[in-house]
C-alpha cells in the first residue's frame, strides 16, 4: 500500500508535458525533484515488501496463504500504476491467474482480503474490455466461479458498478475469446451479442440505485441520485462496448440507438461534477463516451474530466497515447 500510494504521489507531482517541455534545463530538473523522490520512495518501498513476501511464502503455516495472496494482487496493483500501456497486460493477467487461486468469495472473510480481491475482479474486467487478446488467465477462472465473484465483488469494491452490468462485460469478453472465423461461429456470436445489449438495456438501474442494504458501510457512495447517474453510465457505457466488440449487432438494431447511447452517455457523465463522490469511479464510461465522439468539443471535455485521475495513475506517454486514441478516425 505504501508502494503504491508512493507511486500516485510521483505521478501527481510529475509536471505536465505542456510546463516542462518549454522549461529550461535547470527549471526542468526543479521540477522532476519532488516526483523523482517519491518514485525513489516507491522504488524502497517495493523493494521491502518483495523481500517480505519472498520469507512469507517459506512460512505460509505461520502467515496464512490468503494474507500472502492479498500481499501479491496489492504489489500487482501497484505495479500496473506505472507500467504503461502495454506493461500492464502482464500484470493484468497476473492478477487473473492469482485470482484463480483464490478462495470462492463468501459474506463472511477478512475486510483487507475481501476488499482487495473484490477491486481486483472488478479491475480485471474492466481490463479485458481495452484487449485486443483476451489473456490466457481467464480461461482459468471457472465461470460459475467469476460469476459469484463478481456479484460480491461489486457489493464489497469502491467501484460503484452494478454486478449485472460487470458480469455483462464478462460474458461479452468470453465471447469474444471463443470467436473463430467460421459462417456458424459469427452467428452465434451476434445472436449472443444482441442478447447481451437487450439484457443490458432492460437493467433496472434505479431499482439497483435504491438497493444499498447491503453496501458495506463507508465503501461505496450512497447517495441515490449518485448512483442513478453513475448507474446509467455503467450501463450505457456497456452497450456501446458491445456495438464496438460485436459489430454485426448494428445492422439488427434500430437507426438511431449508438446516437441515443452516446448522447445519453455524455448526459449522465456531465450530472457527475467533480464534486461528486463517484466522479472518480467513473472513468470506465468517461473513457468509453471519449473512444466513441468525433466531435472534438466534447473529446476536450472529456480529456479535462480524466486529467486529474490520469496524473494519479499514468505515465506521461500514457496521457498522450490516450489523447491520439481519441482522435483516431
Amino acid at each position: 500500500m505504501v508502494t503504491a500510494a508512493a507511486l500516485h504521489m510521483s505521478n501527481i507531482l510529475r509536471p505536465s508535458t505542456d510546463t516542462w517541455l518549454g522549461s529550461s534545463q535547470s527549471g526542468t530538473d526543479n521540477d522532476w525533484s519532488p516526483s523523482r523522490r517519491a518514485m525513489v520512495d516507491a522504488l524502497a518501498a517495493k523493494q521491502k515488501a518483495l523481500c517480505l513476501l519472498r520469507l512469507a511464502f517459506q512460512d505460509l503455516d505461520t502467515l496464512g496463504s490468503d494474507m500472502a495472496l492479498t500481499a501479491a494482487m496489492l504489489l500487482v496493483t501497484a505495479d500496473m500504476i506505472d507500467s504503461g500501456k502495454h506493461g500492464s497486460k502482464a500484470h493484468i493477467d497476473g492478477i487473473g491467474w492469482l485470482l484463480s487461486y483464490a478462495q470462492p468469495a463468501t459474506s463472511v472473510g477478512e475486510m483487507l482480503k475481501d476488499f482487495v480481491i473484490s477491486d481486483c475482479y472488478i479491475f480485471y474486467v474492466f481490463a479485458l474490455t481495452f484487449m485486443d487478446q483476451i489473456p490466457k488467465s481467464s480461461i482459468a477462472l471457472n465461470s460459475a466461479l467469476a460469476s459469484s465473484a463478481i456479484h460480491y465483488a461489486a457489493r464489497n469494491s469502491f467501484i460503484c458498478c452494478p454486478a449485472e452490468i460487470l458480469q455483462i462485460l464478462w460474458s461479452t469478453a468470453m465471447i469474444l475469446q471463443r470467436q473463430t472465423v467460421d459462417d456458424d461461429t459469427r452467428i452465434n456470436t451476434t445472436q449472443r451479442g444482441i442478447e447481451l445489449i437487450t439484457e443490458t438495456m432492460a437493467f433496472d438501474v434505479e431499482g439497483w440505485s435504491c438497493d444499498i442494504q447491503h453496501v458495506p458501510l463507508g465503501r461505496q457512495v450512497t447517495d441515490i441520485q449518485s448512483r442513478i447517474h453513475t448507474g446509467y453510465t455503467h450501463q450505457m457505457a456497456c452497450c456501446l462496448y458491445i456495438m464496438y466488440a460485436i459489430p454485426s449487432i448494428k445492422r439488427l438494431l434500430p437507426p438511431d440507438t449508438e446516437w441515443d447511447l452516446e448522447h445519453g452517455l455524455m448526459s449522465h457523465l456531465r450530472a457527475i461534477t467533480d464534486d461528486d463522490p463517484n466522479f472518480k469511479t467513473s472513468f470506465w464510461p468517461t473513457f468509453v463516451a471519449g473512444a466513441q465522439t468525433r466531435d472534438q468539443g466534447q473529446q476536450v471535455w472529456i480529456m479535462d474530466r480524466m486529467r486529474p485521475d490520469l496524473a494519479a495513475k499514468s505515465s506521461c506517454s500514457d496521457r498522450s497515447e490516450l489523447a491520439g486514441d481519441f482522435k483516431k478516425p
